[in-house]
């Protein structure tokens, strides 16, 4: 069961003003002067585990606006922490992710997979380095298979794991000037920008000290922002997130996303032989991609997509992500699997929008932010 965010109560009574001067002197009998509504904040669900984070505080073009010119802070509740301590902490966790993690220092933090000895990934993950700990960072979702996975592979090591997570809240400061803000609690990570799209810092909180700092955030004039702005964000700048375009079933090269999370001039780890092989000589059978749409229409989640417009035979992918594009003029940015013999750039695919059959073309994934420790 999902602990509830801190900032549930805060967040529900949260209002955005929306003030506007009329003008009605042409209209006879029409009222004149300024007007005022408040806009109230809604929540949508987050996996199968009861989590609810926000989805907007009323009015998404503003949250976008924030996060594409200055920043906003998001209640990252959908992310859960384990704690990993003990003196091989770092060579335990080098051992089980794909990520050069022996070498980190204290204040870094890097993204990677955790992988299972057959090279698929366990899930997607934000390592911190603490002082005397490791954090790690990942979807709540997962957070005890997780656990279970590092244990079962913890032998004679001086380590321990800890699920922190009704402990320790995370709040997302994103934009261009996120690291213009000042917060006095907590501890602050320059979080990866190939999690989300974004650059931004995580800001670690105990629980009661939450509402404080994510208030005198807002009195910055930092903008509260939703999933729903975020979320058409990431997907403008084609970033697949875990257990939404990608999860367990998957294998680290069919995400797209090697780059950032996988480094082949490691020592030995969980998996390591079959993700070099892939590299080297094979592959995958799918890979995440970006579609360009002909049109205005927008394909949802789960739908099916087929590499000739006759429609016929088995589908060779399907929408994991889609979202209208601001920055393309409402063009839809919209995010795929798709089988390797279609997941060339180039190649058209058509799907259904509607009772609509629509033709797109595919395209690499082009994340162009780096990462800060880069």
């Amino acid at each position: 069961m999902t602990i509830p965010t801190p900032l549930q109560q805060t967040l529900e009574n949260f209002e955005t003003d929306l003030a506007f001067q009329s003008d009605e002197d042409s209209r006879k009998g029409a009222s004149c002067g300024s007007s005022s509504v408040q806009m109230l904040s809604e929540f949508l669900p987050w996996g199968e585990s009861g989590c609810f984070v926000l989805a907007t505080t009323g009015i998404v073009e503003l949250e976008y606006a924030a996060l594409q010119k200055s920043c906003g802070i998001f209640d990252a509740s959908c992310r859960g922490t384990i704690e990993i301590t003990g003196v091989d902490r770092l060579e335990c966790m080098n051992r089980l992710t794909t990520q050069q993690i022996a070498s980190m220092k204290v204040g870094e933090s890097k993204q990677a997979f955790v992988t299972s000895r057959k090279g698929s990934i366990v899930a997607d993950v934000v390592i911190h380095v603490l002082q005397e700990s490791v954090w790690i960072d990942v979807d709540v979702t997962v957070v005890p298979q997780v656990i279970e996975h590092i244990n079962s592979y913890i032998v004679m090591e001086d380590v321990q794991t800890k699920d922190v997570s009704d402990s320790t809240h995370w709040l997302w400061c994103l934009g261009k000037t996120a690291f213009e803000h000042e917060v006095e609690q907590g501890s602050s990570f320059c979080l990866p920008p190939s999690l989300l799209g974004i650059k931004g810092k995580a800001i670690a909180l105990q629980t009661n000290e939450v509402v404080q700092t994510w208030s005198s955030i807002v009195e910055q004039g930092v903008r509260p922002i939703g999933w729903y702005a975020l979320n058409m964000v990431r997907i403008e700048n084609s970033t697949p997130v875990f257990m939404i375009d990608f999860d367990t079933s998957n294998l680290p090269h069919e995400t797209n996303m090697i780059d950032s999370r996988v480094r082949f001039d490691k020592g030995c780890y969980l998996g390591q032989e079959i993700i070099a092989r892939m590299e080297s000589l094979g592959s995958p059978k799918r890979k995440l991609m970006r579609l360009k749409m002909k049109t205005d229409d927008l394909p949802v989640a789960g739908a099916q997509i087929w590499n000739d417009d006759t429609i016929t035979g088995t589908p060779i992918g399907v929408v994991t992500s889609s979202a209208i594009s601001p920055m393309a003029g409402g063009i839809p940015a919209v995010l795929v699997m798709l089988a390797k013999q279609q997941a060339a750039e180039g190649a058209f695919v058509y799907m259904y929008v509607g009772t609509d059959l629509i033709e797109a073309e595919v395209l690499p994934l082009e994340l162009e932010l780096k990462d800060a420790t880069e």
